[in-house]
């Protein structure tokens, strides 16, 4: 090695570090196929990055031996072991213990490294994608499309920031280390809960479906609403607008799940404006009188090529087609027009 190539080097403190992110992404977040590509490729590039990750792991698999072996006994002032949260009686044992050994073999910057907080990670998805993300502890989100979410899952904290878009969780119930999403000026926190949660401009839907949950206007002294299963919150900067949903209903608006939109008397301004969140060819009422006209089908999202034949035979109105936009307007009673591309 030369010089140039010394200098280039990352340095071990460098190396540590990063063999210490990549532990916690590991233990502490969800660990999909591309994150371990990336470990891959990172200790491929040198055998200094496979070594400190490889001695990263021994040490801690063996700090929790030790654990396992001699069980935590020394509460704080003031508290009793039974009182620390569980999963703080894990860590801090394998903490103590692991401090020893890393100290000694791996150096402080491994430390550092731990005990730093990892960053918040960012995960989204496409125009008619769907994805589930799934974390260490049960807890699992299923997005949507054009969703974007912004996540804090750690040992200390259960964030997740809702940017834009629907996701469905499902939460790991821990009444010490609660579960919180928080999304357009407002906080979820689960208590034992599966909820649905869709950001609109100027408009926030929570459908509670199992346990409880708590919702709560951050921007105002507005009440706190306490959520039950069939529960249907709207809620806007000023309001929250509470209605009940029947199994049924619950069932249909989650049919987007199995890639399903399904109508039900259905106005066709709504089913357009459904679609649009699904495709980038989009549907445009081009006459306001037939705006509600009502309709029920159920129809996969990707497929608005049959919501089209559906207007067409059913309710014989005339599309349009200009680019990636089919306009819909009033057709001639009598006659059914086809799709023009």
């Amino acid at each position: 090695m030369t010089a140039t190539d010394r200098a280039a080097a990352p340095s071990h403190e460098a190396i540590a570090e990063q063999a210490a992110f990549f532990f916690q992404r590991r233990r502490l977040g969800p660990w999909t196929e591309v994150d371990q590509a990336e470990l891959v490729a990172w200790c491929t590039e040198s055998t200094l990055n496979e070594v400190a990750y490889l001695r990263l792991e021994g040490a801690i698999a063996y700090a929790e031996r030790l654990n396992a072996q001699r069980p935590f006994r020394h509460g704080f002032a003031g508290s009793e072991p039974s009182e620390l949260p569980a999963r703080r009686k894990l860590w801090l044992p394998l903490a103590l213990a692991a401090s020893v050994v890393l100290s000694g073999a791996l150096g402080l910057s491994y430390l550092r490294s731990l005990l730093r907080p990892p960053p918040d990670r960012i995960f989204g998805t496409n125009v008619g994608g769907h994805a589930v993300l799934k974390f260490a502890d049960g807890t699992e989100v299923e997005l949507n499309t054009n969703t974007a979410l912004r996540y804090r899952m750690t040992t200390q904290e259960r964030t997740i920031w809702l940017e834009r878009g629907e996701a469905y969780f499902r939460v790991a119930h821990n009444p010490i280390d609660p579960f919180t999403v928080v999304a357009a000026g407002h906080r979820i926190t689960d208590i034992g809960t599966e909820f649905l949660v869709r950001d609109e401009p100027g408009r926030l839907e929570v459908t509670l479906v199992k346990g409880k949950a708590k919702l709560v206007n951050t921007n105002a002294a507005a009440p706190v609403a306490m959520l039950a299963p069939g529960d249907d919150a709207v809620a806007t900067a000023q309001s929250t607008m509470i209605t009940k949903k029947t199994p049924a209903q619950l069932a249909d608006e989650l049919a987007w799940q199995q890639g399903m939109l399904i109508f039900r008397k259905t106005h066709l301004s709504d089913a357009v404006r459904e679609f649009n969140r699904y495709n980038d060819v989009k549907l445009v009422v081009g006459d306001p009188s037939i705006a509600d006209l009502t309709f029920s089908a159920e129809i996969r999202t990707d497929r608005y090529e049959d919501l089209v034949l559906l207007l067409q035979t059913a309710l014989g109105l005339k599309v349009v087609r200009v680019g990636d936009t089919i306009s819909i307007f009033r057709g001639t009673s009598g006659t059914h027009k086809r799709l023009r591309t």
